[in-house]
């Protein structure tokens, strides 16, 4: 990607290895690539045209690594804005990962064998608001 012009720059804030917030700035890359099937299926599956975006912290931090995202989407990716859309996107994957913890191991959702929705009652209800409304708290 170090061929493809910056298409711009997207400032986020992160947390250095001790926990302190900071900020980083990233350059935005993001070019269209085909990617075609292996060849004995290619008369079964089509190509498939998919946007690169990648993000590469300008300068390397002090107190924690170097951010370097690559995506690919098939999703719509036009201009800078579509691109850093899809970062955000991607940003809160850990947020996403904490809310599964917090269902299998706060809510001990895995346990319960849910099957149908009637079955997650008020207390579940309860433990996962106070368990969320904490995490939330956290990253406020």
């Amino acid at each position: 990607m170090d061929e493809v012009v910056v298409k711009g720059l997207h400032r986020i804030e992160v947390q250095d290895s001790k926990g302190n917030p900071d900020q980083a700035v990233l350059e935005i890359r993001y070019r269209k690539i085909r990617i075609l099937p292996p060849i004995g299926k290619q008369s079964r599956y089509p190509a498939l045209t998919l946007t690169v975006i990648h993000a590469d912290e300008r300068r390397a931090p002090k107190n924690r690594k170097k951010i370097e995202w690559k995506l690919l989407t098939d999703l719509p990716v036009q201009s800078r804005g579509d691109a850093i859309e899809k970062l955000e996107w991607y940003s809160l994957r850990w947020k996403i990962e904490v809310f599964h913890k917090i269902l299998k191991f706060g809510c001990r959702a895995e346990d319960s064998q849910l099957r149908t929705a009637q079955r997650f009652d008020e207390s579940d209800l309860g433990f996962l608001h106070c368990d969320l409304a904490h995490f939330l708290d956290d990253d406020a």
